[in-house]
């Protein structure tokens, strides 16, 4: 019985004893396929055609299920021989029948797409043709002068990748994606374009995000070098409500309040603590202990760390009150406090072996027992 032998005769209905048939299934899933390509991917079309062939709807759907999963097995299958290597030149040809005014906007995406795939796979030559394709059907298609502006930014080309973010802006001047890309992209070459108009740039990707962390971050730092400190903290509450735990967020705030007299830095940590999220409190008062430990004020973060265990244990804080300890020569505490940090956190042993302000514990045989 040759391949879609079974639909030569069309019957009103299929029983099921026919299409439980191995052989059956077999053909009728091969020609759901080619019903899929043939119409633009749609399993709406395979369903309507599965019809058409006296199939119920419920042997059409799990039909249709059967055809997804050989789909989704497919594109596994090439992906893996993608990543392994086997397979390395992917040419992704535009479709010359594709013309202006005769496509509609999926099939232009569908070029952006592609393009941007074949970016992220290293080929520019083939992403740029599909771009321009893109262009070539609409140009007003944002979206691939971005590309092509990410395009020519990974290339080294950065008055290209300029031009072509510029001109996505001059389409979509509140794009935030494209606005972070040429602000990142001025950042890393600032000699090049100069401060000015990097900060112009950061400041109208926060107009259009106020939360943007990578503006915020270097929003901060311009304050910072011009010594505006209150908008420093302005921006800095913003980026310290969301992206709390951050390190590098951390340590804008530690920059930040290092510039404070010791008074002021306290009423700033009041005030942020009653405009950030609860959920960034925790983390503002061992923030609180960590500068006041900075500026030689043991005591007070010592008391910081103790209430902050009170309402939940963290290993950081009684690894931090060790430190404190040991600075004070109480080594007996000292190792009480580690012992109770290795509880909670193993993985910190291997560092209290290196960090500095421990080093004249490395010999003590109580210390090298409780770091095993």
């Amino acid at each position: 019985m040759g391949i879609f032998d079974f639909l030569k005769k069309k019957k009103p209905a299929v029983e099921d004893q026919l299409f439980y048939d191995k052989q059956y299934q077999t053909e009728m899933l091969a020609y759901a396929q080619t019903v899929y390509f043939q119409n633009k991917q749609s399993y709406d079309a395979v369903k309507t055609e599965l019809s058409n062939q006296g199939l119920s709807d419920a042997q059409a759907a799990e039909l249709i299920e059967k055809l997804k999963g050989f789909n989704a097995a497919m594109v596994n299958d090439f992906q893996e021989k993608l990543d392994s290597g086997e397979i390395t030149d992917i040419k992704i040809k535009p479709n010359d029948e594709h013309v202006k005014g005769k496509v509609d906007t999926d099939q232009v995406d569908r070029y952006i797409g592609y393009g941007a795939y074949q970016i992220e796979r290293g080929d520019f030559e083939n992403a740029l043709e599909l771009l321009d394709k893109a262009l070539e059907l609409d140009e007003k298609a944002t979206l691939a002068y971005a590309n092509k502006g990410l395009l020519y930014a990974k290339k080294g080309d950065n008055k290209k990748a300029t031009e072509f973010y510029n001109k996505a802006l001059e389409l979509e001047p509140g794009n935030v994606k494209v606005l972070g890309n040429k602000m990142d992209l001025l950042f890393e070459n600032i000699d090049q374009y100069g401060e000015a108009e990097f900060i112009d740039t950061v400041k109208t990707v926060l107009v259009h995000e106020a939360d943007s962390p990578n503006a915020l971050i270097y929003i901060i730092q311009f304050y910072l070098k011009g010594s505006d400190l209150p908008n420093a903290l302005n921006s800095l509450k913003r980026l310290f409500t969301n992206y709390y735990s951050e390190g590098i967020v951390i340590q804008l705030l530690l920059d930040t309040f290092s510039r404070l007299t010791k008074q002021e830095a306290l009423n700033e940590f009041e005030l942020f603590k009653q405009q950030i999220k609860p959920e960034a409190q925790y983390q503002l008062e061992y923030c609180k202990g960590i500068y006041l430990k900075g500026i030689g004020d043991r005591q007070s973060a010592f008391e910081v760390f103790e209430n902050l265990n009170k309402i939940q244990a963290f290993s950081w804080n009684y690894y931090q009150m060790a430190i404190m300890a040991n600075l004070e020569n109480r080594a007996t505490e000292c190792l009480q406090l580690l012992s109770k940090t290795f509880e909670l956190e193993p993985q910190l042993k291997m560092d209290a072996k290196q960090y500095p302000e421990l080093q004249n514990l490395w010999e003590n045989e109580e210390f090298i027992k409780i770091t095993k």
